[in-house]
């Protein structure tokens, strides 16, 4: 059998390739720079590229008989055209954002044509919106409540559509960074190292596994481009903010190789709330034949100030800014993906990285340190039966160990947490006519946690090694009624397993991952001319086996101390629009209606967690949000109009937390400005400004977001006319 495989793989690599070049332009004949064209074939993307300042590209592709090229760039429509040297492909201005490779599926598939509810921020978007972090670009996309505690670098919580903050899966180049039991800062990730940012709503467990259960949010950083490039940006702002970054890319004995660099620091409003940024990403790929490999890797270094709540102070506790505390973190990924087409109608697809997380926290009651580890492995196969069917099954293996100051045994002595984890999995993918398409898949994941030893501080008995199995289902269909008309509708599950802390300090020996089950339908419609399209999306999520300690009249519901029984659920609606008047002006935006509503611990009439009773809101989880972004670029000059909006939120008091009591945290607007001028041939400078009404709000109660602030800096790309 290996020596049947190795003889394939041979033999793919010596299959010929033909050169590929082509134009993409617009309907009246310009360039369009930029655009992402894709050679895909019967089991997937075989090679990709981006267009020049002329809008050519090029692509080294085998067997082009049996693939098509398919184009995109923001604002336009997608279009299919075959594989020839000397192709045109046309684009028509449309409002739409499209990708084929989208973490929605294991199978690639154009993002119009998947039935999940997605947004995709481009390459485009990221470089001309001049916001320093991703998360400043995630609080614009629908479904999405983003809370920072104050200033730059503090703590952030991403809500998808009122699931919880650890309930978000998040990939950097296709490895998790999740920290054991799920939870991610999202406050520290440069934008100007990515090519784009993809975001799912809805549990996608049936896809990745654990931690997927609100939504999965992909961060792709920059790939090597066709020939040499470099860009460099240098900033100032508000609060000596400065902001450095620079990278290029080239192609080098046959491999594209890419790196970027960025710093990124500033003093904060307040005294202690200081941030440094800096890191690097280095990438490099090369496609030979039917095959192709992938490295990427990624290092995030990050100190920040954290002088405590200095806002609202409702009960009157708020002891003054601490001086003291600081958080300190080093952040690395790594992946290297290889596949290999054994034949137009099979893959073999293998990928392996890891993900190392060192954080410290400075406090004047005493220090603490936390290491999250995790490595992964994948082994996938792609078949396409027919033309109209495709089907995906493989392997996932993934260990993550932690270990934190806090988490001891019976000598106070540290001990790594381990938990091993393999997912099995089967997706299908139907296209029916060109009009109907239809994923259903399937994963099972076998969750080993290792033996645990007691504790007498936190009152755990020593907890044998244990295994239990879950099984996620996903079913997602997109259907174009008409032209102009699109229906979609999906039904998943998500699980997450508990974190370090929620398994080290209770004696249940058994506490289950907590779990998402999920439907939702919505429908877009085109119109005027193509160059509108308005959409609704309805949403319902049921979180169930949710841990939570248990105390008081609650301790009758269970012999442990914490157990799976707490319940809520939510539902609402995703309003969208986006216009593409023409080539020059985009406007888009969204609203989100989100109605969240604790519910009665298993086993109880009207119980619900300490603190809280049922029927009650999720914490800072808004009713009422929404986002507008407005493009404008004419010759040498381009800007945004931006704003996103959040009604009153359920908090907690910002000292001591529900314990002293919950409050209203109203609700505020926010409206940017930002302006690019290009003085030159590759010389572009910028301003930016932020809370340009200077509103006072708070996120997170008792933070002050901050106030009016501006930037202002350069750009460089060589060549010129990139």
């Amino acid at each position: 059998m290996h020596r049947y495989v190795f003889c394939l793989l041979a033999l793919a690599a010596c299959a010929s390739a033909a050169d590929i070049q082509g134009t993409v332009t617009d309907p009246t004949g310009a360039a369009i720079p930029a655009a992402e064209v894709v050679a895909i074939g019967r089991v997937g993307v075989i090679a990709r590229t981006t267009t020049g300042f002329d809008g050519s590209f090029k692509l080294r592709i085998a067997e082009p008989a049996e693939a098509r090229l398919v184009a995109t760039a923001p604002g336009f429509e997608t279009r299919t055209a075959p594989a020839e040297t000397g192709v045109e492909i046309q684009l028509a201005i449309a409002p739409q954002v499209d990708s084929v490779r989208v973490v929605g599926s294991t199978i690639d598939a154009p993002l119009s044509e998947q039935g999940s509810s997605a947004s995709i921020v481009p390459r485009e978007e990221i470089a001309q919106r001049n916001e320093p972090m991703a998360q400043d670009l995630l609080r614009y996309l629908p479904g999405i409540a983003l809370t920072q505690a104050g200033h730059r670098g503090a703590a952030s919580g991403l809500f998808i559509r009122g699931g919880d903050s650890d309930f978000n899966l998040v990939q950097i180049d296709g490895v998790v960074v999740n920290a054991f039991g799920g939870a991610f800062d999202l406050a520290h990730i440069p934008a100007d190292r990515l090519e784009r940012i993809e975001v799912i709503r809805g549990p996608q467990s049936a896809v990745h596994g654990s931690y997927a259960n609100s939504g999965v949010i992909n961060l792709v950083t920059r790939q090597p481009g066709e020939g040499p490039a470099f860009e460099a940006l240098a900033e100032g702002g508000s609060w000596h903010g400065r902001r450095l970054a620079l990278g290029g890319s080239a192609m080098l004995a046959g491999f594209g190789l890419s790196g970027w660099a960025s710093r990124l620091e500033g003093d904060g409003p307040v005294e202690n709330s200081d941030y440094l940024n800096q890191g690097v990403t280095l990438s490099a790929g090369r496609n030979f034949a039917r095959q192709s490999l992938n490295l990427h890797g990624n290092f995030l270094s990050n100190e920040v100030g954290a002088p405590g709540p200095y806002g609202s102070d409702p009960a009157g506790l708020f002891p003054g800014p601490d001086l003291v505390s600081r958080n300190r973190n080093n952040f690395s990924n790594y992946l290297a993906r290889y596949h290999a087409d054994l034949s137009p109608r099979v893959r073999q697809e293998l990928s392996g990285g890891f993900f190392l997380n060192n954080s410290y926290y400075l406090s004047p009651f005493g220090d603490s340190s936390n290491q999250d580890l995790r490595g992964q492995a994948e082994a996938r196969t792609l078949v396409s039966v027919t033309r109209g069917y495709t089907t995906s099954f493989g392997l996932a293996w993934s260990r993550e160990r932690e270990i934190n100051t806090w988490i001891t045994d019976d000598n106070f002595h540290n001990f790594p947490l381990i938990r091993n984890q393999e997912g099995i999995y089967w997706e299908n993918r139907f296209e029916l006519g060109g009009r109907l398409f239809w994923n259903a898949g399937l994963r099972a994941e076998l969750i080993h946690t290792g033996r645990m030893p007691g504790s007498m501080f936190s009152g755990r008995p020593e907890i044998a090694a244990h295994t239990l199995t879950k099984v996620n289902p996903k079913l997602a269909a997109s259907f174009v009624a008409r032209p102009g008309t699109r229906l979609f509708a999906s039904f998943g599950t998500g699980i997450r397993p508990p974190s370090g802390f929620e398994i080290a300090f209770t004696d249940n020996p058994a506490l289950r991952p907590e779990r998402t089950t999920s439907f939702d339908a919505g429908i877009e419609q085109r119109m005027l001319s193509n160059r509108l399209s308005l959409g609704a999306t309805y949403f319902y999520n049921r979180f169930s086996d949710l841990i939570v300690s248990l105390g008081g009249s609650q301790a009758q519901l269970s012999s442990w101390t914490s157990d799976n029984l707490s319940n809520s659920r939510a539902s609402g609606i995703e309003f969208t629009g986006r216009l593409q008047a023409s080539r020059e002006f985009s406007l888009s935006g969204h609203y989100t209606w989100l109605r969240t509503e604790i519910l009665s611990l298993d086993g109880s009439v009207n119980l619900a967690p300490e603190y809280f009773h049922v029927g009650q809101r999720l914490l800072r989880r808004p009713e009422h949000s929404g986002a507008a972004v407005a493009s404008w670029s004419r010759g040498r000059v381009s800007s945004n109009l931006t704003a996103f909006v959040r009604g009153t939120v359920l908090d907690v008091e910002p000292n001591f937390g529900a314990s002293a009591g919950l409050f209203e945290n109203p609700g505020f607007v926010n409206l940017g400005f930002n302006l690019n001028i290009r003085l030159a041939s590759g010389v572009t400078a910028y301003g930016h400004l932020r809370n340009a009404l200077n509103r006072r709000y708070e996120e997170v109660y008792g933070y002050p977001a901050p106030p009016l602030n501006f930037v202002a800096g350069m750009k460089f790309t060589l060549p010129r006319g990139r």
